[in-house]
């Protein structure tokens, strides 16, 4: 689970409110006990600019904006309707074509019949081995 997604579930009962770091931190040890991953909250904590819009505040965006950065150590819960997710980018998987069944069929039975040939006894080879004499 990311850390934008670990914050978000940690903090929807605390909706609007103003949390510090330490805060969110406590709040997503209570939520996932069991983590032991490190908690970032300046990470999904985007700004507001002039128009009232909420951007990154680097160049990059870490995570989704599930906190306003407000100030320094200071972060405001957004409601589901203001959080702005980050474009994933998501690669369509390609389905494997089934293998027509005649092939399937012929597999199987090219196999079952080298089964059938490896199964049979072998007889025994004669070693035709010269010994070679030792000089003495």
């Amino acid at each position: 689970m990311s850390n934008s997604s670990r914050i978000e579930t940690a903090t929807r009962q605390h909706v609007g409110a103003i949390l510090t770091s330490k805060m969110v931190q406590e709040l997503v040890k209570v939520a996932f006990p069991d983590d032991s991953k490190g908690v970032y909250p300046s990470d999904c904590a985007w700004k507001r600019d002039a128009d009232g819009n909420l951007q990154p505040r680097g160049r990059t965006a870490y995570g989704d904006s599930v906190l306003e950065f407000l100030a320094e150590n200071s972060f405001k819960v957004l409601s589901d309707t203001e959080i702005v997710r980050m474009p994933r980018k998501r690669v369509a998987k390609t389905v494997a074509a089934a293998p027509p069944a005649g092939l399937v069929a012929a597999v199987a039975a090219g196999l079952a019949e080298e089964a059938r040939e490896a199964a049979k006894p072998v007889a025994k080879k004669k070693s035709k081995k010269k010994s070679k004499k030792q000089a003495a």
